[in-house]
This record gives structure tokens, C-alpha cells and sequence, in this order.
């Protein structure tokens, strides 16, 4: 349970249900607890009707991922592969 005296800090601002389930899995492993904010969905790619959020991977919004203060420097080291991704050198 979130403390709600507890000062959080936006740390990763996310487009698409992967990512944010991506980040919120990593902060999840290493126990940082969190909250998402702005969680709007724009449009849906796939199946439309009755489907939860989370049955549409490719869903595409706009969320806000937070975290206590105390946690914010952990929190941006794991999440910063995920706001600035490597990419993958091509086959040589």
C-alpha cells in the first residue's frame, strides 16, 4: 500500500501498454512501489469490444510512471533503457 503522504516523483513518461508494462515489471523485481498517472488510451490496434486495456498490447497513451523521492535514483537507473533504448547492431 502507498503511503499518501509520500512525495512522488515523475520518473518515466511511457506510450504503449509494452512499455509500461515493461517498466512497471522492472520496478515491480526490484520492489520500488509506484504509481501511473494519465493512463489515457488514444486508440486501440486490434480487436475492439468488450477487450480489457491490458489484453491490447499495442494500445497507445499517454502515462506518467512515479515513484517516492527516496527511490527516484534507482528508479531512473532501471528504467533508463527503456527511455533511451540501444539499438541493435546490424548483422555484419
Amino acid at each position: 500500500m502507498l503511503d499518501r503522504n509520500v512525495e512522488f516523483i515523475d520518473v518515466l513518461e511511457v506510450h504503449d501498454m509494452f512499455a509500461l508494462r515493461l517498466a512497471t515489471s522492472t520496478l515491480d523485481d526490484a520492489g520500488i512501489s509506484y504509481q501511473i498517472g494519465g493512463e489515457q488510451p488514444r486508440y486501440r490496434i486490434g480487436p475492439t469490444g468488450d477487450a480489457e486495456l491490458d489484453d491490447m498490447p499495442l494500445c497507445k497513451f499517454d502515462s506518467v510512471i512515479q515513484v517516492a523521492r527516496e527511490d527516484e535514483k534507482e528508479a531512473r537507473e532501471l528504467l533508463a533503457i527503456i527511455e533511451n533504448p540501444e539499438p541493435v547492431p546490424p548483422d555484419e
